[in-house]
């Protein structure tokens, strides 16, 4: 009687950990699709069309992020094998080359929009028709501000101006897209470049929005909602080994998510993570690969520091350790200078 108690204890912790470490989900960023003048941002459409027909084949369910989003604000658990696609920029080869693979396995997508761009009809972008086509087969549109600056660069005007100039850059973009998209707009923001500090992220959270930074990571419960993290895919990153790497990342045991600011005050900046348990094999890089310090404040408490200094304007700490099932967990921190 004693070992059955004992075993029914352990399959129910069991299966209490494998819910929780389902309840995450991996978000893919793109920007442009079969243009091979900007190999940093654009993707290859063999690439793009691999990763569709595995997603497909070994049955992900791709989900728009709004979707991801209510069910975590809800308290729900995600389907597991969950994967969100979001673009940013809609540039137009979201429309005539990336569009029609995704219509073909009927996968739902999310695009965020700065609005400017569209409204002057400049020819690098997606038309308001196009994006309605798009909306009427599922997918839905976020908000990438007005004219695309970088938001880190209202710091200098003091923080009411800073506040203002988010706002104006937010609010004049929702207005477009919900005029001429509906209810096609959802209330998620992509911060333009990626770049964002806590004072930022607090006040775009407290306009009522959801954000999406550029670092890699895996969204999960813990997450704060105003800086989701995205894995970047272009053609550096969109090998079959890389894309097949961080779609079955899982997310670093953390006990609770880092206090510190993103914006760089000393360079090399220090972070602490605060694990749930000791990784003797954890490892900490920046973003040129180079390998950062770490050092054990104790069994749990682990400091990083680049070897070198961060280079302008933006740069981040990746923490991994590979676990035990042979998949990687996965942690990154955003860092932006002051411009």
């Amino acid at each position: 009687m004693k070992l059955f108690f004992l075993f029914f204890i352990f399959v129910g912790s069991v299966v209490q950990s494998f819910a929780k470490e389902q309840n995450q989900a991996v978000i893919f960023m793109y920007h442009r699709f079969g243009e091979s003048r900007y190999p940093s941002t654009s993707i290859k459409m063999e690439q793009f069309a691999f990763e569709l027909e595995y997603l497909k084949k070994h049955h992900y369910n791709v989900l728009p992020l709004s979707k991801i989003v209510q069910i975590l604000r809800n308290g729900q658990d995600l389907p597991q094998k969950t994967v969100a696609l979001t673009m940013d920029d809609a540039y137009k080869s979201v429309y005539t080359k990336a569009y029609p693979l995704l219509k073909k396995y009927g996968f739902p997508f999310t695009v965020f929009v700065n609005s400017e761009p569209v409204d002057k009809h400049y020819g690098d972008f997606m038309t308001w028709e196009q994006m309605r086509e798009m909306a009427a087969f599922g997918a839905e549109f976020g908000n990438h501000s007005m004219t695309h600056p970088s938001f880190v660069s209202f710091l200098s005007l003091g923080s009411k101006k800073m506040q203002e100039m988010i706002k104006k850059e937010l609010d004049g973009a929702k207005k477009r897209l919900k005029k001429e998209l509906g209810s096609a707009y959802v209330d998620i923001v992509a911060y333009p470049f990626g770049e964002y500090t806590n004072a930022i992220r607090d006040h775009v959270a407290s306009l009522g929005y959801v954000a999406c930074a550029q670092m890699g990571g895996v969204l999960t419960s813990q997450t704060n909602l105003a800086e989701i993290p995205r894995f970047p895919m272009s053609e550096r990153f969109a090998t079959k080994k890389g894309f097949l790497l961080k779609l079955r990342t899982k997310a670093l045991p953390l006990a609770e998510m880092p206090q510190e600011d993103h914006l760089v005050r000393e360079n090399p900046p220090h972070l602490v993570l605060h694990l749930k348990k000791h990784l003797d094999n954890i490892g900490c890089f920046v973003a040129s690969g180079k390998r950062a310090s770490i050092k054990w404040l104790d069994a749990t408490h682990v400091q990083i520091e680049a070897n070198s200094l961060l280079k302008p304007p933006r740069d981040h700490y990746t923490c991994t350790a590979l676990d035990r099932d042979g998949r990687w967990q996965w942690y990154s921190f955003f860092w932006v200078f002051q411009k």
